[in-house]
């Protein structure tokens, strides 16, 4: 899929600028050139206004250094540490402050560029061009990368789909003689680790699948009416030998009764599962527990252990897309759990938040609105 170029005809009229400037007569030249070149303009004369209009999304931020509010340095900084705006393209335009200590200081901060004025007009629609040609770039790369893993995940399920058939029935084979009589011999002992290797390998290839999905579209759904309580149970008790490989007793509290909702039971069961492994696999052999309750018209899902614990500056990043984070203990996985885990959580109209510190465990809260109104 081709990104359409800055330069071609049309395409900057869908290109929105937020240019923030305290100073208006600089905020209307700079605005008018912008318009004229063909963009969308946004205004902002403070630091906070710009960060309100920055979660609209715009396609870049001019950003001012010197402001009466906040200087354009920590706004640029506070963007990039808001996980909705992160990634966005922020350029610094100044007439002050142009030392190189000055531009140096902005591009640490977390700017794309920082450019100096006096700026011919032809000379900062330029500028502004090639970053997006740059941005753009990047962006087919990605669009490309995801294109490859939808590829490869397609054509590795079907073989690894017979593979762990076949090895599942060589397992039973070997396990049951002629005579009936069960056997444990080694070739047993040999092929059920395998089939074990080859079911994870599976999940990986199915998680890669649906980030190459989410990556082109929103997560689809398909809704029936689910007991969140019984998915629960379900989940843990698949998961109890990893939990007891792990040396972690996993407890599970359930409510006396159902708890329904309309949702797509093997998205739901994926979030869960992940949440729950998750606990396993970083609970240091400590207790685990999860625990379902419905509050305030919402069923309420919590996940907690009692392992290495999560630093408060890495509670955002543990969502994204193949982030892991650890404590020097080297942990199986492709980083997707809980970025997936969260797009379901987001495609059912709920949440996913956490609590934790180093050394402290970690406590995830899944939230699920038990009546939806909005079409599938």
């Amino acid at each position: 899929m081709k990104t359409s170029d800055p330069q071609e005809p049309g395409a900057r009229s869908r290109i929105t600028v937020l240019n923030v400037n305290d100073d208006a007569a600089t905020l209307y030249l700079l605005s008018l050139t912008l318009r004229q070149g063909g963009y969308h303009v946004l205004e902002a004369t403070c630091g906070q206004e710009a960060l309100t209009l920055a979660q609209g999304m715009p396609d870049l931020v001019l950003l001012d250094v010197h402001m009466p509010d906040i200087d354009g340095y920590e706004v640029c900084r506070r963007l990039r540490a808001d996980e909705a705006t992160r990634d966005l393209l922020i350029a610094h335009l100044s007439s002050v402050s142009i030392q190189r200590e000055d531009r140096v200081k902005g591009l640490a901060q977390g700017a794309d560029a920082y450019w100096t004025r006096p700026l011919a007009e032809d000379e900062l629609l330029a500028n502004i061009e090639a970053l997006l040609r740059l941005q753009a770039r990047a962006r087919d790369a990605v669009r490309a990368r995801d294109r490859f893993l939808s590829i490869a995940a397609h054509e590795l399920k079907t073989p690894m789909t017979v593979l762990r058939l076949n090895l599942e029935r060589a397992v039973q084979l070997v396990v049951n003689d002629a005579a009936g009589a069960v056997s444990t011999g080694p070739v047993e002992k040999r092929l059920t680790p395998a089939v074990r290797q080859l079911t994870r390998l599976q999940h990986l290839v199915d998680s890669l699948l649906d980030v190459s999905r989410l990556s082109t579209r929103d997560m689809e759904l398909d809704v029936e009416t689910v007991d969140l309580s019984r998915l629960l149970r379900e989940q843990v008790e698949r998961l109890q030998p990893q939990a007891r490989s792990a040396r972690v007793d996993l407890d599970v509290t359930l409510p006396d009764a159902p708890v329904l909702l309309f949702g797509d039971a093997p998205r739901l069961a994926q979030a869960v599962g992940h949440l729950v492994s998750n606990a396993i696999k970083f609970g240091e052999g400590r207790p685990a527990r999860a625990r379902l309750e419905t509050r305030d018209d919402h069923a309420v899902l919590t996940v907690e252990d009692e392992g290495v614990g999560i630093a408060p500056e890495d509670h955002a990043r543990i969502f994204r897309r193949f982030e892991r984070v650890t404590t020097g203990e080297r942990f199986d996985g492709l980083g997707l759990g809980l970025y997936l885990a969260l797009a379901i959580a987001t495609a059912h109209e709920g949440t996913l938040t956490v609590r934790s510190a180093l050394g402290q465990g970690a406590h995830f809260e899944l939230r699920l609105p038990l009546h939806l109104t909005r079409r599938y």
